[in-house]
Parts: C-alpha cells; sequence; structure tokens
C-alpha cells in the first residue's frame, strides 16, 4: 500500500478478492485481500456459515476453485442452509479434515472430527485436498474443532500459523469462521489474523432482532470502520454500510422549492432552498403532513421527482387525506414523479433506512425527501444512543446533493405550553416550521409559524391554517391576538407590533 501525495487517504496495490455480499465490499474498500487469513466471528445464528458461502458462491461465479472444509454442518444441513436462499451448492468443494471425501451428489464431504484423531492426520487431510484442488479460497468451518485438539494456546497457535503460512504460499484466501470468546486460545487467532470482520446480533424487546458487522482490523488495507447496519434474509446477508455524507461531491446550488401556496411562501420568505432541510414540528392532527405534501405536489408538477417515507400511515391514507385537499397526488404517483414508501419501525434498521434515502437520490434523481414521521425513525433506531449522529449524517448527506427535506415530528400533547418533543432536533434544521391548536369563540383552530430559517429572511407573524375540501387557506397575519401559540389567545385591540 502506498499514500498519496495529494490527499491523505491510501491508494491500494493489495490485490482484493470480491465478497459477492452486497454493501461488504464497500465496508472493505474493495473486497478481502488475496492471500490473507481473515477471521469471521459471531454468536451463534450471527450468519457466519451463510455470509461464508456467499464468499465460496462469488469464488464460484469468479471461475476460481474453492474449498470448504466443515465440522459445523452436516451435508443435508449445508443444502438446507443453500436451498434457503435459493443456491446451488454446484462447483463448491466440501471436505472434512481427517478422513478421504467421499462424493455424495456431487459433492465431496466428511465430518470435522475433534478428538478422535491426531492433529497430524488432520492437518495432513486438509492440505492434501489444498495441494490436489489448488483453491484460490479456503473456508474453515469452524476453528473451535481445532481448538478442541489443541492441548495448549501455544500449540493452538502453531497449528494457525501453519494453517496461514500454508495457504499464503499458494496464494490462498483462508477465511476462518469462530464463536467469539475471549479466552486465550480463541485470542490467539485474533492475533496471528490479517482480518477480523465480526458479526452481531442485537435483541429487540419487539420487532425483528438488530444484526451488525464490523471490520475491526485488516492489515496493510484501509477499510471503512464502525458498525454497519446489516440484514439476514432470503438471498443472504446484506450489509448497509454507515453513511459518509463527505464521501459524495457536493453540487451546485439551483433555485428554490416553493409550495404551491402563496400565503405559505410569503411567511417561508420565498421556496425552500435546495440542499436545506425543515423541521415541521407540532401535535398530531395539526396539518404536519399536509404542509409536507403541498411541497411533494408543487415538486412533481414541476417534473421533479419526490420520495415519501411514511411510518404513521399507509400509501392510500396518505393520497386519499391529500385528495380531500384538492391535490391530485394518485395522478403523479401512477406517473412515478412521486413514490410513497411505507416504513415498518419494527421491521427496520436506521442503516437501511439511509440505504433508501441514498438509492433514491443517487440511482432515481429524486429531488424531494420527505421522512413522515422522525418520531418513526426514532423507533427504528431502538434507543440507539447515537441516533443524532444517524440524523445529522444523512442530513449532511442529502446537503451535499442539493435535495430538498422535509421531516415531520409529532409533539406528545394538543394544547397550552406542556407540548413536547421525543428529542429535540431544531438545532440540526435549517428551518422550522410550527403548528399549534388554538381556541377562539368556542371553535378550534390552527396556527402556523416560522420560527426559523437559517439561510435568509422570513415572517415573524402567525396565520391561521385551514385545511377544507378542495384545498388549504392561510389568512392574513394574526396581528391583533397576543398567546395564539399557548393555545388560548387575548385579542388586542390595535396591534401591539405594527405588520408592514
Amino acid at each position: 500500500m502506498v499514500w498519496s501525495a495529494a490527499v491523505s487517504v491510501p491508494i491500494e496495490t493489495t490485490p482484493r478478492f470480491a465478497t459477492g455480499v452486497p454493501g461488504l465490499d464497500r465496508v472493505l474498500h474493495g473486497g478481502l485481500p488475496r492471500g490473507a487469513l481473515i477471521l469471521v466471528e459471531g454468536a451463534p445464528g450471527s450468519g457466519k456459515t451463510t455470509v461464508a458461502l456467499q464468499f465460496l458462491i462469488q469464488a464460484v461465479r469468479a471461475g476460481e476453485s474453492c474449498l470448504l472444509a466443515t465440522s459445523a454442518e452436516s451435508p443435508q444441513q449445508l443444502r438446507s442452509i443453500a436451498a434457503s436462499h435459493g443456491w446451488s451448492l454446484a462447483g463448491i468443494n466440501i471436505t472434512g479434515l481427517s478422513e478421504p471425501p467421499s462424493a455424495e451428489e456431487g459433492l465431496d464431504y466428511t465430518l470435522f472430527p475433534e478428538a478422535e484423531v491426531e492433529i497430524g492426520e488432520t492437518f495432513d487431510h486438509l492440505f492434501s485436498e489444498v495441494e490436489r484442488l489448488r483453491p484460490k479460497l479456503l473456508v474453515l468451518d469452524t476453528i473451535s474443532s481445532l481448538r478442541v485438539l489443541a492441548p495448549t494456546a501455544a500449540f493452538h497457535r502453531r497449528q494457525l500459523k501453519r494453517i496461514r503460512d500454508f495457504m499464503a504460499a499458494r496464494d490462498c484466501t483462508t477465511v476462518m469462521l469462530d464463536e467469539a470468546s475471549t479466552t486465550e486460545k480463541d485470542l490467539r487467532s485474533k492475533t496471528l489474523s490479517d482480518g477480523i470482520i465480526e458479526l452481531r446480533q442485537k435483541p429487540s424487546s419487539y420487532g425483528a432482532d438488530r444484526r451488525a458487522l464490523r471490520v475491526s482490523k485488516l492489515r496493510g488495507c484501509s477499510y471503512m470502520s464502525g458498525s454497519h447496519d446489516v440484514t439476514l434474509a432470503a438471498g443472504g446477508l446484506t450489509v448497509h454500510p454507515r453513511l459518509v455524507a463527505q464521501s459524495f461531491p457536493s453540487l451546485v446550488t439551483a433555485t428554490a422549492l416553493d409550495s404551491g401556496n402563496s400565503e405559505i411562501d410569503a411567511l417561508v420568505g420565498g421556496g425552500l432552498p435546495r440542499g436545506s432541510n425543515t423541521l415541521i414540528a407540532g401535535p398530531a392532527g395539526v396539518g404536519k403532513s399536509t404542509i409536507s405534501a403541498l411541497y411533494v405536489m408543487a415538486a412533481a408538477k414541476r417534473g421533479e421527482k419526490c420520495a415519501v417515507f411514511l411510518f404513521d400511515e399507509s400509501e392510500e391514507s396518505y393520497i386519499g387525506r391529500s385528495e380531500g385537499l384538492g391535490l391530485d397526488m394518485r395522478v403523479e404517483v401512477e406517473a412515478g414523479r412521486i413514490e410513497l414508501r411505507h416504513l415498518d419501525p419494527a421491521q427496520l434498521s436506521v442503516g437501511e433506512i439511509a440505504d433508501l434515502v441514498v438509492d433514491r437520490v443517487e440511482k432515481q434523481g429524486v429531488k424531494l425527501v420527505v421522512i413522515d414521521t422522525l418520531n418513526g425513525y426514532l423507533q427504528s433506531a431502538m434507543e440507539e444512543p447515537s441516533v443524532i449522529l444517524h440524523i445529522r449524517e444523512l442530513l449532511s448527506f442529502l446537503s451535499r446533493r442539493q435535495i430538498v427535506t422535509i421531516m415531520t415530528l409529532t409533539q406528545h400533547g394538543i394544547f397550552g405550553t406542556e407540548l413536547f418533543s421525543p428529542l429535540d432536533f431544531s438545532f440540526l434544521a435549517d428551518n422550522v416550521f410550527l403548528l399549534r391548536f388554538f381556541e377562539l369563540s368556542g371553535a378550534l383552530h390552527k396556527a402556523l409559524s416560522i420560527v426559523k430559517k437559517r439561510s435568509g429572511p422570513h415572517e415573524h407573524t402567525i396565520r391561521k391554517l385551514t385545511m377544507r375540501a378542495g384545498g388549504v387557506d392561510v389568512s392574513e397575519p394574526l396581528t391583533s391576538f397576543t398567546g395564539v401559540l399557548t393555545g388560548t389567545p387575548v385579542y388586542q385591540a390595535e396591534s401591539i407590533v405594527p405588520f408592514p
């Protein structure tokens, strides 16, 4: 590996081995180093065998010989795992580490014995298979069997070093699977390994468990550090690399996005600047989604693509409510200019959500992103302490790509000054819309004001917001009332602060 004089990032010279795992090569900056000894560790059920099979299947696709030496699964179990993902094991050589291989249904396979044979016989069999097949990828599933045969930690280290040196001399990439542990013998495998990939499974009190992957070591090579969300479903394991906004170039600023409602645009001081994010906060039912829908429709009518991620209502409910306000959203959805996507916070991690957003922006050319609501996004994070960092990075990415972002936030409570938010996001927002209910003359009304606009002037007034069949009305500034945002306004015969 050498370093570029122009930038402080390494220029890789180490040949890489593609993994076949979606997203993992991005984390590894190109794949596994060829000839390296890689340890993949995790608790039972974390996906070690699945990811190893993906490595092997990718090797077969690339026309390279590969070998799986296993003690963890029987032939039937391996076929069952492969079938559950729609895979075939054709082309993968499978063997044990003691007995000569047998050919059952075209697959070479013998079980890995643990204490029944001497370690010398075990290695002789493995190395003879390597000499016969000349694989470019060897997977050992699992090295716990080697650990059982080793009488001491020092002996176990010599075993692993022997494997590493033998395979490296034959330019074979070796992947060892093991359960995560901190015993002395287990730590030997970590010190000898050129790379370590950790698979973790985080239990959830409700909904799907969360999975994560971390590369904690990759000797002599660059990689993306940190925790990366993972999904394991039919088709295999998928890695969602953590979002790094600075890795995306900044685009040139375009014209602002208006709402299609002149009164709202007057409040905002024009349209929403490109690359800005807007927080619309207020209690349930006050009109947050309605205002976001106005911007979505205005953008779609100009031919711009929009992505609306819904946590709290279905696509049909969103369309039906919009149509009741005179917004012909179904036409724009069917034309492909608006995508409505319902997300289940019990099933999706924040990494998956970020991947969806990046895909819509980079591959589909979306110019407006709506997250409705941030409350649902927080539920996806499962009270993760770094959720603010997740949101900050996502907003930074959208800003660099000149995307207009609208986020709604439901505040707890209905009336008065006792409303509160699950988290304070206002410091992250470029623009903040505040909506409130207020009571006047025995009727319930809604108020709209702009409390923040980072990039320019805006009105500091409060206007009455009315949703009616066929449209949305915004009144002139309520200059004759005070205390509107408290929910109980007081009438003043004359305006206290003249409105120009």
